[in-house]
């Protein structure tokens, strides 16, 4: 018999009669069990110039079979979350509001975002086949020659991830590559080489036509 309740765990009681006595065996479990599920997170390949503000559309899927989502019934250990590191040379303009600065003062800037499934009351929060949640980033680019790489991650304990039918698909980059500084074209408002020399042969034209007008009519005055 599986009953759930309250406490974010679920409890198999099995019971069996041994020497004319009842025995009663309880489980605790984290909601997993061995069916096979899989969590699936979505990375970005991004392009802008220096100054530019750019959006990674990052996500996390979950497939296969339910899975508890929050362990406790405050919600302060949920069964997985999500990691993000950006590339440097980037500053995150907008978080969304799953996600907040991790902290560390030992390791590059991170985000921890979760999946937005709370325990509320009797009711126990389950990961099921086709969760999808979205973590879209603004992100502004400022240094093109730091772009290292990034990547987002399914952050959870290894044995906790063990059940996972796909491991490689929890972790995944996010590029963002630098297609030329701000201002570069003509477009953009500086000049190209062509624009100049086309408006510098105009204006060598322009200086040669009134040269030759004005030796006319000096010509034209001396007889």
């Amino acid at each position: 018999m599986i009953r759930r309740i309250g406490l974010g765990r679920v409890y198999a009681v099995t019971a069996a009669v041994l020497g004319g006595g009842l025995l009663l065996a309880l489980l605790v479990t984290d909601g997993s069990g061995d069916t096979p599920w899989d969590l699936e997170v979505t990375g970005a390949a991004l392009k802008g110039r220096k100054g530019e503000t750019v959006t990674a559309d990052l996500a996390l899927d979950f497939h296969g079979a339910d899975v508890q989502a929050q362990l406790d019934a405050e919600n302060s250990v949920p069964f997985a979350r999500t990691e993000v590191q950006f590339p440097e040379g980037v500053t995150v303009l907008s978080t969304p509001e799953l996600c907040k600065l991790g902290n560390s003062t030992t390791r590059k800037p991170f985000y921890l975002c979760e999946y937005g499934l709370y325990t509320n009351s009797f009711d126990i929060p389950m990961l099921r086949d086709g969760f999808h949640v979205a973590y879209p980033f603004r992100l502004r680019i400022d240094d093109p020659s730091r772009l290292t790489g990034g990547r987002i991650r399914v952050d959870a304990p290894a044995e906790r991830l063990r059940g996972d039918a796909d491991p490689e698909n929890s972790t995944a980059s996010i590029t963002i590559e630098a297609i030329g500084e701000a201002g570069s074209s003509a477009g953009s408002g500086s000049w190209s080489t062509t624009a100049w020399t086309a408006t510098a042969g105009a204006g060598v034209l322009a200086l040669t036509g009134l040269l030759a007008a004005g030796l006319v009519r000096a010509r034209r005055r001396t007889r």
